[in-house]
């Protein structure tokens, strides 16, 4: 017996019509079922109301066991207020993706991403909250060992400078020891520099350490400024190299970020360690940070420029400008700005180079 191929059903019979929709149903309940991911439909109190039974194979409960439990108590605590601001503030014509750490039945947090949205029902009037929410765990878990494998590449890069930044001080350290023992005059003056000396010594150490170790995943409240303070005096001795000054412009003393701290500074790193390796002559980098509703971070180089033709395909894997680069740097950037709901933007800076604008969206 020959079947019609399935398509929209187009007719008036009332059992063809009843039949089919039955069809339709089955294929949703089945869907549902097998897939890895969770349908959530919750009211405006995060009370769940709907969610599908894809549940039982992803987080280990029984629909029945989370309808009318507050969402909100599955989620992990240090994610809870940015989330329920996030849902609070979306309007109805635009979704939001969001990635937070979702409890399962063996009591372990799991990494996950979300789409949120909301629906009005067209009976009622209500407004509802619906979510489709996916383990990315082994995403993440590869994603971190690319940004693992990254910043030791960023740190064997950095070495060299480094090593010629902490040669200085140590070579002052190493004379002014010898001043002092020959018993010379004004001691408090020179331990006052050996000191600073030091300083210098711990912080670029730190810093060295604090990029090249393994990333904790860890969000929190952090100043953003103070971030990218860090991260220009390490990158300092890289540009004094190539004869570029590097300068910080902000136009507050602070900001507070909800971020990984030690993710972004690796997008700074590479950011500034690329405007850096574009510039043929000496110049200046210029890093400016704005506050105008969405803070801006702002990469500013005075190299040839990016080609338009090359901006929509730098990220690619392995898509790169330069003759030993693997574009995994700028990839590596992208994955961590999105999982900070940052997004980034290349314009031309005239009379040359360009503008490597970060966009981190505060509602």
């Amino acid at each position: 017996m020959m079947h019609e191929p399935l398509s929209y059903l187009d007719t008036d019979d009332l059992s063809q019509r009843s039949e089919w929709n039955h069809l339709i149903e089955a294929a949703h309940s089945w869907r549902d079922r097998h897939s890895m991911t969770i349908k959530v439909i919750f009211d405006e109190d995060f009370r769940i109301l709907f969610v599908s039974e894809s549940v039982q194979d992803v987080f280990g409960y029984q629909p029945s066991d989370l309808v009318n439990e507050s969402i909100l108590s599955y989620i992990h605590p240090e994610n809870r207020q940015w989330v329920k601001q996030s849902i609070h503030s979306l309007p109805y014509d635009e979704k939001v993706v969001d990635e937070f750490r979702v409890l399962n039945s063996n009591g372990d947090y799991i990494d996950c991403q979300a789409n949120s949205g909301k629906i009005i029902n067209p009976v009622t009037d209500q407004p509802y909250n619906v979510t489709v929410i996916q383990d990315v765990m082994e995403h993440k878990q590869a994603q971190q060992m690319l940004i693992s494998s990254e910043k030791l590449a960023t740190a064997g890069q950095l070495a060299a400078s480094i090593a010629h930044e902490i040669r200085n001080p140590i070579t002052s350290l190493k004379g002014f020891l010898q001043l002092l023992e020959t018993g010379i005059e004004g001691k408090e003056d020179y331990l006052k520099i050996m000191k600073d000396e030091i300083d210098k010594i711990e912080a670029i150490s730190k810093e060295m350490l604090y990029i090249s170790k393994p990333s904790p995943n860890q969000f929190e409240e952090d100043d953003i400024v103070s971030v990218l303070e860090d991260v220009c005096m390490l990158m300092r001795s890289q540009a004094r190299m190539n004869d570029i000054d590097l300068v910080l412009e902000s136009d507050m003393e602070a900001f507070d970020l909800y971020c990984d701290p030690q993710q972004l500074k690796q997008v700074f790193v590479n950011l500034i360690k690329n405007a850096i390796e574009a510039m043929e002559e000496p110049g200046s980098i210029t890093i400016r940070v704005t506050n105008e509703d969405d803070l801006y971070v702002d990469v500013i180089d005075e190299g040839p420029g990016v080609p338009d033709s090359l901006k929509a395909k730098l990220g690619q894997p392995f898509f790169t400008t330069k003759d030993k680069g693997t574009g995994l740097g700028l990839m590596v950037t992208l994955d961590i700005l999105e999982s900070h709901r940052a997004s980034l933007t290349i314009h031309d800076h005239e009379p040359q180079g360009s503008i490597f604008r970060l966009q981190f969206r505060q509602s």
